[in-house]
Formats: structure tokens, sequence, C-alpha cells
């Protein structure tokens, strides 16, 4: 048995035992070997991603039938197999292994990926000045509004922002010449979302070739002769404009309104926005006070982070020890960048006060 599976056993054994046993007795447990943690691209996960499960997820006795007895599904999710409990993407974060398809982060540990996710929050919070819950998963996780077209060989097609996404661009990017798409997207009455109507031109089904003219009948008609022109043109008479008034002015052409995101993604948002202030006794769209000014946390970020956790993970959930870690590394982080900027500026005065003197 190797060793991160008798460790995990060993933690299982603990979580369902009651009393001192269960809550972390005398007993020492073996100390996990320090295994150097990879990504496999082919099954999409990352390799100690058990063990970090059954350390830094909840509830044990689901993390334990998922991680001791593969009974994965439909507990586990692609980002508990990346060590990645926010289903944060790549942007070079520490401990980044490598992403997926899709720009999902496998992490070395767990703790990365909780570092990560309370730095990307101040992001939002204080750079980006995304202070509400809506504000903040509507760029967390944004909208995914996909229709069926239902022709050839395409599958979805997004209809929010179909000629400014990443993806549309690749597709155009791709097309041959003379076979662009196009498509448009008008909403309904009352804006309510439309209809997608796609334009594909098509080529004729017979190509048309030029007979030599020696098979006659059978190559194309003549073209008639132009009529040469006379040298002088004939004079014409100008035509009077009608007179335009303020009836007859042409009326301005009114603006194609495009269909915005889809109802069930702003349902989505909602419901996941709803998750993060619950308990807080805050609003969707309110202030979630999760940072000072200065880029300290306050006491929301840890609720606020176990809600995201659990809303992203599913059936699972990261555990409290998980984000007050995070949490308390960066508030050492936040002292250690106020100690060096004071000791700069200190330096600073000092040589500012000798060039004086000098």
């Amino acid at each position: 048995m190797v060793p991160q599976t008798f460790y995990a056993l060993v933690l299982t054994v603990r979580a369902l035992l009651p009393g001192e046993f269960g809550a972390g007795g005398d007993a020492a447990l073996p100390e996990p070997q320090a295994v150097a943690a990879r990504y496999e691209p082919t099954n999409r996960e990352v390799t100690n991603w058990r063990s970090e499960a059954m350390e830094a997820l909840e509830p044990k006795p689901v993390v334990a039938m998922a991680a001791l007895f593969k009974a994965e599904r439909p507990f586990v999710t692609r980002c508990v197999k990346l060590n990645n409990y926010w289903c944060i993407k790549s942007a070079r974060w520490n401990g980044e292994l490598a992403t997926d398809s899709e720009g999902h982060v496998g992490f070395a540990t767990a703790d990365h990926s909780a570092d990560a996710a309370a730095t990307l929050l101040r992001r939002y919070y204080l750079e980006f000045n995304r202070k509400s819950a809506l504000d903040i998963v509507r760029r967390w996780a944004p909208a995914e509004c996909n229709v069926a077209t239902g022709i050839g060989g395409m599958a979805m097609l997004a209809v929010r922002g179909i000629g400014g996404t990443v993806r549309a661009q690749y597709l155009a990017s791709r097309s041959k010449k003379g076979g662009a798409v196009r498509y448009t997207a008008k909403a309904g009455p009352g804006g309510k979302p439309g209809r997608v109507s796609m334009v594909i031109p098509m080529a004729p089904k017979t190509p048309q070739y030029r007979v030599p003219s020696i098979a006659a009948g059978m190559g194309e008609k003549p073209k008639p002769a132009k009529s040469l022109e006379p040298l002088v043109a004939a004079r014409r008479k100008p035509v009077r404009e009608p007179a335009t008034t303020a009836s007859a002015a042409p009326k301005p052409t009114p603006k194609v309104q495009v269909a915005a995101a889809c109802p069930s993604e702003e349902q989505r948002h909602r419901n996941y926005a709803g998750r993060m202030v619950e308990g807080l006794g805050l609003g969707p769209s309110d202030d979630l006070k999760l940072f000072a000014d200065d880029g300290t946390p306050l006491p929301n970020l840890t609720h606020v982070m176990l809600a995201m956790s659990a809303f992203e993970l599913g059936a699972l959930r990261a555990s409290p020890d998980l984000v007050e870690g995070a949490i308390e590394r960066a508030i050492a982080k936040v002292q250690e960048n106020a100690k060096a900027a004071a000791q700069k500026a200190e330096v600073s005065q000092e040589q500012q006060a000798g060039t004086v003197e000098r």
C-alpha cells in the first residue's frame, strides 16, 4: 500500500470514529512522504488530488468514499482533481503546474489554490472595484449562453458576444475566404432574448466553365457589343428635388438590440451571489466588506470563500482550516509589505537628511 493511500485511510478512520480519536487524540499519525505532484493531461488531474482532498475538503465521509473507493461520480468534479477548489483560471499563480483544455489551473497543493482565491478576490475588490457578490460573480463565472444550431457539424454557438469573444475570433480566423458565416441576434418584444439566425453563403452546385467558341450552340451566349456613345453627350435637364418638410424628413433607422445573456445564466449568477451573502445580512448588490483599503482581509472573507467553494464543487466544499490558513498568510503578507515599505521610507529619509547636511 502506497504511503499516500495509507495516510488517507488513517484519516478516514479518524474522521468516522467518535470521541477523542475522531477529534484528534494522542495517537500520532504517520506523516505522508513528500511526493512531487504532477499534472496528467490524459486524466486531466493532479496526481496527489486524493490525499489533498482528504486533508482539505469536507464532508470527510464523502471525500473518503471518493478518494479511497473511487466512488468519484457524482461527488468529484473536475476542479477537485486539479486541487483547484475555486475553479480558478491560469494567471501564473504560485504552485501552478499546468492547465486543462479550458484554462483551469492544476495546483500542486490545495493551499496554493486557497492562496490564489484570496489574492484574486482582493484584486476584484480593490483593483477592479467589484464590491458586491453579483459584480464579483459576473466576472468570476461569466455567462455561457449556448444555442444549438443543428446545422452540419456545428454544435453550440455562444450567443452573447458572438462577434467579440475569443472563440468567435478563433472561428473567424479559421474560416476560408468567401465562406464567412454571419450571425444575427435580435431581441424579442419586451427585451426577451430572440432567435439567432445564421447565414451561410453557398457556392453554386454546378461549376460554370467557359466553352470554346468552336462548339457552336454549346458555349456561352455571345455578349452583345456595346454601342458606341456619341462624343458629345446630350444635355439633360436638371431634375427638381422635392422640397423636404418636417413631416417628410427621413425617420432614423431603429437600432437593433442584441440579445443579452440567457435568463438561466442570470439566474445562476443570482443563485451564486445569494449563496455568498447567505448568513451575512447583506444583499447580492451590497458591499461585501472583504478587505480594508490596505488589503488586510476582513472577517467576511472567510464566509465568502467557503460559500464560493461549496457552489463550485457541489457536494464537496473547502474546509475552514484551509481557508483560515490562506487568510492568515494573506495577513502576514500585508504586514510584511507594510514593514518593508516603512523601512524603505526610513532609509529614504536618512539619505535625504545626509544630503542636506553635506
